[in-house]
């Protein structure tokens, strides 16, 4: 799996992603979050996240969502940094729950309304992604891995070139979306558990509030 990571929590938080089993990124044109039933159970995520490494220099994912929110969908723009060059995830992120695996969704107003969705793990003061590109494009590398339960045959796609790496669009209806996502999740989820080959849990931490000053004045420098 090669690429730059850029979680666009991150779509174009979460990945920027290249040449992962010749697609590299995947929208779909419907929302899967918005009109499902139940509003899963996940802290506020307001603030400025940090990935963890040693590196000086860690990527950081800024969430503008109103302090507090809990909602399922949650209005505000989040923002991924990695040196020095920033990267708009979009202006909401929605969170639904399917088969015990949480999805985060966000809505991408560039270069129109998509959605990208990536699969996550969130506590108070931890964001966990796996494999940091969008679900689709990780599901189809589990496929090229290893035997699975799901087949993208039940899904309408195209994918498209785009730059250096291919773009995956899905077309199905979000119920289509749904059933599909509610049997390969959990085999994804095992594969990140594990953390053999690319499968593996990126972990971004909260900032205290005085790193998250600190970051704010070295960037205004």
């Amino acid at each position: 799996m090669n690429g730059r990571h850029a979680w666009i929590l991150a779509g174009t938080v979460a990945a920027i992603a290249i040449g992962l089993a010749g697609c590299g990124d995947a929208i779909t044109v419907h929302s899967i979050a918005k009109g499902s039933q139940e509003t899963p159970d996940v802290p506020a995520v307001d603030g400025r996240w940090r990935l963890a490494t040693d590196e000086d220099d860690a990527s950081i994912l800024v969430v503008e969502h109103q302090p507090g929110d809990k909602g399922q969908c949650r209005a505000g723009t989040v923002t991924y940094i990695e040196s020095g060059e920033s990267d708009e995830a979009g202006d909401e992120v929605c969170f639904i729950d399917l088969n015990g695996q949480l999805l985060a969704e966000f809505r991408t107003t560039k270069p129109a309304d998509f959605y990208r969705q990536y699969l996550v793990r969130i506590q108070a003061e931890r964001i966990e992604l796996c494999g940091g590109f969008p679900v689709w494009v990780m599901l189809k590398e589990l496929q090229a891995d290893r035997p699975t339960g799901y087949s993208f045959d039940s899904l309408q796609y195209t994918v498209r070139a785009k730059d250096m790496a291919d773009l995956m669009v899905i077309i199905s209806k979000p119920e289509e979306m749904r059933a599909f996502l509610e049997i390969a999740l959990p085999e994804l989820g095992s594969a990140c558990d594990l953390g053999d080959h690319d499968f593996k849990w990126l972990l971004f931490e909260r900032l205290p509030v005085e790193d998250e000053q600190a970051e704010e004045g070295a960037a205004s420098e």
